[in-house]
């Protein structure tokens, strides 16, 4: 029955749908692409005045160990030092006399004074040769007197031409050779009471015993070696330092040092001497340091090592080498001044701590500068300091 409906209708009535109907669909098809386009026009629309604004710069970040505070300090320049401890006074004594010891009242540690007494020897054999010295220098003596009444009687004889001229010479060569023969046992008479003497050694100095090399009963030549005494009030401490560095170094220098046992604790010395050469075979100068040692707390042997002081400025402002910056108007230095970076022009006045620290003129106290080597930061950039 449709069919049969279709085949009744009239033939340009069909042919007019056929028409329509595309026409229809692509006209739909106009209108949702038109709101399609409007819809992504009014999403991505930027106002004019919002295009023209250039993007927002961030700030550069800082953490502290790039920035330093400035503050006036003392800058020192040093030279390394080191030695051994030794006593600026001492001496060795020893026996000048042949004879038994019979007495050591001291041993090694025990303070001592100068004119104390050491050791003592045997004197009996001292005092005999002592005493055969006074007897002949007695005989002798008799003998001179005996000569000059002889020379004198010639001599009287002689004027009157009683007597020869050679009695007269040899009476006056016998009066001489008894001159003589005095002198000759007036000195070793001398001798005899200086080994009387001797037999009683004391200290030369005051002091410590340091060696003891003797003991009672022991039968001594002359010029054995008996004690080492020495005195530790001051002490020097002998330093090797290379050649390089002694052209820095001068006579009356502060040397600060630190003496292995005694941990943080200084000692403050100054150079006494510089020796004119250096160590054969090596590059090394002995230099020597003296220090006050009162307490006696510093012993002969122990090592010691420390600075010379060879150059120092009160009040400087220093920066490492990195913080300082050159362009064609000179050397400067980057500051931070709020939340922005600000040249600074500074004026590099020297190298200390072996090249370590510049110290400058220009900044001034509580400046932070940016210290770490940062070649992308420049004056003008806003920064910001994070962590504490």
């Amino acid at each position: 029955m449709i069919d049969a409906a279709r085949s009744e209708l009239p033939t340009g009535g069909r042919r007019r749908r056929r028409l329509l109907l595309p026409l229809l669909v692509a006209g739909a098809l106009a209108a949702a692409g038109g709101a399609a386009w409007k819809t992504m026009d009014s999403r991505d629309a930027v106002p004019p005045a919002a295009a023209s604004l250039p993007p927002p710069v961030r700030a550069v970040e800082l953490s502290p160990v790039e920035l330093t505070r400035m503050v006036p300090r003392r800058l020192t320049e040093l030279v390394r030092l080191s030695g051994s401890v030794k006593p600026m006074e001492q001496s060795t004594v020893k026996s000048e006399v042949a004879a038994r010891l019979v007495e050591v009242p001291v041993r090694e540690g025990q303070a001592v004074g100068k004119g104390q007494v050491l050791a003592r020897f045997d004197t009996v054999e001292l005092q005999a040769k002592l005493d055969e010295k006074l007897s002949n220098l007695e005989g002798a003596k008799a003998q001179l007197v005996l000569a000059e009444k002889t020379r004198a009687k010639n001599l009287a004889l002689r004027q009157k031409d009683i007597v020869s001229e050679t009695n007269m010479d040899q009476a006056q060569s016998t009066f001489r050779f008894q001159q003589a023969t005095v002198s000759a046992l007036e000195a070793q008479v001398d001798l005899a009471r200086k080994a009387l003497r001797d037999a009683v050694v004391a200290s030369p100095i005051d002091g410590m015993v340091a060696e003891r090399a003797v003991n009672p009963g022991e039968t001594l030549a002359v010029n054995a070696k008996m004690f080492s005494v020495v005195d530790l009030s001051r002490v020097e401490v002998e330093a090797t330092v290379p050649a390089d560095d002694v052209a820095r170094l001068k006579p009356g220098q502060t040397v600060r040092l630190r003496v292995e046992g005694f941990g943080e604790r200084e000692f403050v010395g100054r150079i006494a001497r510089i020796n004119p050469m250096a160590r054969p075979g090596t590059r090394a100068i002995p230099v020597y340091i003296v220090l006050d040692n009162a307490d006696g707390a510093l012993r002969g042997g122990m090592f010691a090592a420390g600075d010379a002081v060879v150059d120092e400025v009160e009040g400087a402002f220093a920066l490492p080498p990195a913080a300082v910056r050159r362009d064609q108007d000179g050397d400067f230095v980057l500051v931070v001044s709020g939340d922005r970076v600000e040249r600074r022009k500074v004026e590099v006045l020297g190298a200390w701590a072996r090249g370590d620290l510049v110290q400058v003129r220009g900044l001034a106290d509580g400046d932070l500068a940016v210290t770490a080597p940062l070649p992308g930061l420049t004056a003008g950039r806003t920064v910001r300091v994070v962590g504490s």
